[in-house]
């Protein structure tokens, strides 16, 4: 065999070994929430731009996969035991604990603490009801599509959630892929404004709505009756919202309401500084 082809050879042989050798195992990235202040909750979009957490009392069970109401830009589907407000409350209240560290660890705290931050009672009725909350969370399936983006987040909102007996304390795990939600875009929700609107339903749904909005949109009464999922009689629809939209000048959260001839309900609201350097970024025309 000629020199050349020895040193062919070699080369060959040196090239199989690098490609067959383990390589070194990068460290895994850490995926955590953006970090919020404590006075509010860091909620995505597409949670609160429908009817996902709706307004009603009475909840139904999807057995299949059930398109329900969102604006234009998501389609949500869903199936198991619908949400609604109060169920909100509470996811809310386990993602500003799980904010500071990674999605999929461990997070624990006592049920005590979390009912007297959501303002409610402590009694035995209320740790059930809190029991029956994340069991909820942890069934109901979620499938929201961005139509934009075209990237679609399927899963349970609650990956996991248990007791340690040993501790006493209950311990929840949020799943990575929840950060596709936040990274589609979130809102900050003035928590003592939500809290401050108590058990109106309607109130905390347009609540959250209209954070998600730097400026808002005139919506017909209709359509809102649609997006939140009322099953009210659209004329006592309009006079629930009436009320509702005067208790969210009441709390602060918008400044004024108008719901013209055509039925189109206008909101002067001041958006909050990340909002305000969206609307100031310059428009591409071309």
């Amino acid at each position: 065999m000629s020199f050349d082809r020895k040193l062919q050879k070699l080369r060959e042989t040196v090239a199989r070994k690098v490609a067959e050798s383990p390589k070194k195992a990068e460290p895994s990235r850490q995926l955590k929430l953006e970090l919020w202040p404590d006075e509010v909750r860091g909620v995505p979009n597409a949670i609160l731009r429908g009817s996902l957490f709706g307004v009603g009392q009475e909840r139904a069970v999807h057995k299949k996969r059930t398109l329900i109401a969102a604006v234009e830009g998501y389609e949500i589907r869903f199936k198991g035991e619908t949400f609604n407000q109060t169920d909100l409350d509470v996811l809310e209240g386990m993602l500003h604990i799980a904010m500071p560290h990674p999605l999929g660890k461990r997070v624990e705290f006592t049920v005590h603490s979390f009912l007297k931050a959501l303002g409610r009672k402590t009694s035995g009725e209320q740790h059930e009801q809190f029991k029956e909350q994340v069991v909820r969370l942890m069934g109901g399936v979620v499938e929201i599509t961005d139509t934009k983006s075209k990237v679609t987040f399927m899963g349970t909102l609650v990956s996991k959630a248990f007791r340690d007996e040993e501790t006493g304390r209950y311990v929840v795990i949020f799943d990575k892929d929840m950060l596709n939600l936040y990274e589609a875009g979130y809102s900050h929700i003035d928590w003592n404004q939500r809290m401050a609107l108590g058990k109106s339903t309607l109130a905390k749904w347009l609540h959250g709505f209209y954070a998600t909005h730097a400026k808002p949109y005139p919506y017909k009464v209709e359509t809102l009756h649609r997006l939140c999922g009322s099953l009210a009689a659209l004329k006592e629809f309009k006079r629930m919202l009436k009320k509702a939209l005067t208790d969210l000048v009441s709390v602060g959260s918008i400044e004024s309401w108008t719901i013209d001839q055509d039925d189109l309900v206008n909101i002067q609201r001041t958006p909050s500084k990340a909002q305000q350097k969206y609307l100031k970024r310059p428009v591409n025309r071309a």
